[in-house]
């Protein structure tokens, strides 16, 4: 008995999904038979909106396959002065010889047309023109009008006709505090950049006095040294080479005695020999190393 009522239960089970089955194949879109070769439906949603509001602009194009090549759809539609908010979209459904084309992009009012200047603006715009090649062919054409658009005003007559503009919060600046007095501040920074001033030209012209002070031992330590070496080899050369030594040196000795010593061997006769230039020089590297 148990047996028998199990082999029902799974009868009954296997009809009722057949019967599903044949209830979904039922229900399924029967195929639209095209009324034209080409038609076109825009809409706006919504056809009432403020300034900034989000409105979908959307085209429906119907085409029948079987008279049109559905690939050489063209559109052409201004939806000015609304502003794109982003990419359109393309969506294609086929219905047996009914191919659906829907074209979407959102769009708002934001610009000056929009601004409503007695409560609503009515706007109106071209038509949608649609184009399409025939399998013969020729050319299918066809346009129709957009919706009109009615744009409200986000502010009432009353709202501008008002003296002081309603706020949620105090606007008003809060009274001014400073921790020093602006005018002690101006006169103490105008007090620093005096003592800056003064301060820079000193620091300029104490540079100024130690690069002078600095240049010429410097310079003279180098002309001496340049002298004397000039000197040590001129103890090889002839006599005109020594003279024209020991008068260079001469010049740049710093000693007096030691100078006039140079000059007078520079000048004298006979010619100076190479053992006495020798010890000249000797003798001035002597005093003047450090």
């Amino acid at each position: 008995m148990g047996a028998l009522r199990a082999l029902v239960a799974a009868a009954l089970a296997a009809a009722a999904v057949a019967a599903v089955l044949v209830i979904g194949r039922s229900g399924s879109v029967p195929p639209i038979e095209p009324t034209a070769p080409l038609a076109v439906q825009p809409t706006l949603d919504p056809t009432a909106a403020q300034v900034g509001d989000r409105i979908i602009a959307r085209v429906v194009v119907e085409l029948d396959r079987t008279t049109v090549r559905t690939g050489t759809l063209r559109l052409t539609d201004d939806l000015a002065p609304l502003t794109q908010l982003a990419a359109a979209t393309t969506s294609r459904d086929v219905r047996g010889k009914l191919e659906l084309v829907t074209v979407s992009v959102p769009v708002a009012c934001v610009t000056d047309p929009c601004v409503a200047h007695s409560g609503v603006t009515h706007l109106s715009f071209p038509r949608v023109r649609a184009r399409v090649t025939a399998r013969d062919g020729h050319v299918e054409t066809i346009s129709r009008p957009w919706p009109g658009l009615d744009v409200r005003a986000r502010v009432a007559a009353a709202d501008l006709a008002a003296a002081q503009p309603p706020f949620v919060a105090d606007t008003s600046p809060h009274a001014v505090s400073y921790r020093v007095s602006p005018s002690l501040l101006a006169a103490l920074l105008d007090a620093l950049a005096a003592l800056l001033a003064v301060g820079s030209v000193a620091l300029i012209a104490w540079q100024a006095l130690a690069v002078h002070r600095r240049r010429r031992p410097v310079r003279e330590a180098g002309e001496l040294e340049r002298a004397l070496r000039l000197a040590r080899e001129a103890e090889a050369r002839p006599p005109a080479d020594r003279r024209r030594a020991l008068g260079l040196l001469s010049r740049v000795l710093p000693s007096k005695s030691l100078s006039l010593a140079a000059r007078e061997l520079a000048w004298s006769e006979p010619a100076p020999e190479r053992t006495t230039l020798e010890e000249l020089v000797a003798e001035i590297e002597r005093s003047t190393s450090p």
